[in-house]
């Protein structure tokens, strides 16, 4: 007989059907009135033990969908060259962006200094929002210098790309000239487009990419910290003998 609380006995079982795969990686779990019969408990202690393996990284809730048991994070390959959804779509992953914003806005300081502009020049703003294979990943804000990428607006919103809208409007390549990334807790609002608790850490990626020696993108990219991992091939960096 199990002699902890009854909350641990909850805990140790679904951690006993995660490890022999009746739970599979991904899996959404029984809602917590399924999950109270099974064990033979309330639902408060279900949802006390789906807490305790939630901050242990081995079960997700996300709001609206459920408690989902945490699949193996996705690789996201960092280069001068790395595209999010070209990333996902290379390991077979499946890819969609929907687009939350876009419009014009004024240039405030930190703007203009990545961008090398000057404080209140027109700056493009699009937000976009990006799954693997249907669940949300990526929260995008992309900043571009509006007088050299006209059009590009109107170009996105028929392709949903931003490479693609980018090539459209002129700028036939591009590359990430420096990336930085933190981590920290979600805001309500990330935390609701996620689909994950306040509770779950975030990476914040930023970058700036140039084309032709000039600033063309800033990015502030908000990732779901337990889907991804980041990788670096330090190769890409070692000069030919």
């Amino acid at each position: 007989m199990f002699q902890g609380k009854r909350w641990e006995y909850v805990r140790a079982k679904i951690e006993e059907n995660i490890a022999s795969n009746q739970f599979a990686p991904g899996e959404k779990l029984p809602n917590d009135i399924e999950l109270a019969r099974t064990y033979g408990v309330n639902r408060h202690t279900v949802r006390y033990a789906i807490r305790a393996l939630e901050q242990k990284g081995i079960l997700r809730v996300e709001q609206g969908r459920g408690t989902f048991v945490v699949e193996n994070p996705t690789p996201y390959f960092l280069s001068s060259e790395t595209r999010l959804t070209d990333n996902l779509l290379s390991q077979g992953r499946l890819a969609r962006r929907i687009v939350l914003a876009a419009e014009t806005a004024r240039a405030d300081e930190r703007l203009a200094k990545h961008l090398d502009l000057h404080v209140g020049d027109h700056v493009l703003r699009i937000d976009t929002l990006s799954y693997q294979d249907e669940v949300p990943i990526v929260i995008a804000h992309n900043y571009f210098p509006a007088a050299r990428v006209p059009g590009l607006l109107d170009e996105f919103s028929g392709v949903n790309s931003i490479s693609t809208a980018l090539r459209r409007s002129g700028i036939a390549s591009y590359s990430q000239q420096w990336v930085l990334i933190n981590a920290r807790m979600p805001t309500e609002e990330e935390a609701r487009l996620l689909g994950v608790s306040m509770s779950s850490p975030v990476f914040i990626k930023e970058n700036l990419d140039h084309a032709e020696g000039r600033p063309i993108k800033y990015g502030e990219n908000v990732l779901c910290a337990e889907r991804i991992n980041f990788f670096i091939n330090f190769s890409e960096f070692q000069k030919s003998d």
